[in-house]
């Protein structure tokens, strides 16, 4: 098991809890101001990414679906596949409703996997990226989604499906990540 740390993120008007050993990105490279990201040490190239992105259309399944979606067209994925839809145990996604200076409301989940040739080489053998993906919908307080990913470069095969899924430590950073996170300031969120 990983020891894990509260991590300021926005400037500490968010946080979660993330593998001490993660290194914040922002240290080494510019990262956009709508994201935090942050990097396992170890050559596994574990990554956790939270962003601050326009209210997408949809509710439920489409609106994680839709993130996902467009992750994959970013990454420019030449295929992708969802593996599962999910809550975190105990929880109803999107509840409570937010309010402006309350709780963030509780995520819908998904897992799944994306083929893509590592770090947008033009050429090359696609690797197979597991993604985990948390979306915490902020309206009506916010037309803002918080997109929570983890992503897991499982190596240059096909896409695996849910082998291996449960033993996995991405699984276990996706999970203390998604119920850590929180928000302290809600003036990050101006419109």
């Amino acid at each position: 098991m990983s020891s894990f740390s509260s991590r300021p993120l926005f400037g500490g008007a968010l946080s979660a809890s993330l593998p001490a050993a993660y290194l914040d990105v922002s240290d080494v490279r510019q990262v956009p101001d709508t994201q935090e990201v942050h990097v396992s040490r170890a050559a596994d190239d574990v990554s956790c990414i939270v962003e601050l992105l326009q209210c997408v259309p949809g509710e439920g399944d489409e609106c994680v679906k839709f993130h996902f979606d467009s992750l994959a067209h970013d990454n420019s994925a030449s295929s992708s596949s969802i593996l599962s839809i999910f809550a975190l145990p105990s929880t109803t996604p999107f509840s409570p409703a937010p309010t402006r200076g309350g709780s963030l409301p509780a995520p819908l989940c998904l897992v799944g996997e994306q083929a893509l040739v590592k770090y947008g080489r033009a050429h090359g053998t696609p690797e197979c990226v597991r993604v985990w993906l948390a979306v915490y919908r902020l309206a009506p307080a916010a037309n803002i989604d918080v997109v929570l990913s983890v992503n897991e470069p499982l190596g240059e095969t096909a896409l695996r499906g849910t082998q291996g899924m449960e033993a996995s430590k991405a699984k276990e950073v996706f999970e203390e990540a998604a119920r850590s996170l929180k928000i302290h300031d809600w003036a990050v969120f101006a419109e």
